[in-house]
């Protein structure tokens, strides 16, 4: 991803639309339709888009199994030492895993990426228009459309963040922070609950910062 370019042409094949696991997080990308790569990255991260992880995926190795070997090589360069990777989605598989100082590493790592930044703080965006959806695709940040704002004391603000959820895991957030001038990372894994229930995963962060801001 690091090499490529924003508005590089990105086409979602059979395997990506089609391969996923059905129910699974996507934003409705059709077979053959050509999304840039920047409006890739929003809906990876912003809605968890599980076509785009596998189109992304192909489009920058050639198969989602070839681009798990760079995710693997990252993983061990950045020293994510109980972390393995076996898809592009974070779907469920049991050789499939990684911890929260893990996550912390790779994230504190990604922010350092002026694009994954700015991405990860954004909370509304529309992808580009194509043929099949001609007015683009309105996304919203999965943790901050469920934020209004008032959640933590004055001088504290949750910037951004990446949800995430399976049966087998759990509510899991990556988040990062402004306190008191600081910048704070945080990560839980394993809450309870489900897409339907209350957000425990924001929740658990939402707590953290309090106490964090508390502490000035």
């Amino acid at each position: 991803i690091e090499h490529s370019r924003p508005s590089e042409k990105v086409t979602f094949s059979e395997n990506a639309v089609y391969g996923i696991e059905q129910g699974s997080s996507n934003i409705g990308i059709r077979l053959g339709e050509n999304l840039t790569m920047e409006d890739c990255l929003y809906g990876m991260m912003l809605e968890s888009a599980n076509e785009v992880c596998v189109a992304v995926a192909e489009h920058i190795s050639g198969s989602e199994g070839d681009f798990v070997k760079k995710m693997n090589q990252k993983a061990a360069e950045l020293g994510m030492k109980n972390t393995h990777f076996t898809n592009a989605t974070g779907l469920t598989d049991t050789e499939h895993y990684s911890s929260a100082a893990d996550m912390a590493k790779l994230l504190q790592a990604a922010l350092h990426n002026t694009t994954f930044r700015t991405i990860f703080t954004t909370e509304h965006y529309t992808t580009t228009a194509t043929a099949q959806h001609p007015e683009g695709v309105s996304l919203t940040s999965t943790l901050l459309g469920k934020l209004d704002g008032t959640e933590l004391p004055e001088g504290a603000q949750i910037e951004g963040g990446k949800t995430g959820y399976t049966a087998a895991a759990g509510l899991c957030l990556a988040s990062l922070a402004t306190v008191n001038g600081k910048e704070y990372i945080l990560v839980t894994l394993a809450a309870p609950g489900d897409h339907g229930t209350e957000q425990y995963n924001i929740r658990d962060a939402v707590h953290v910062y309090q106490k964090l801001a508390d502490k000035k």
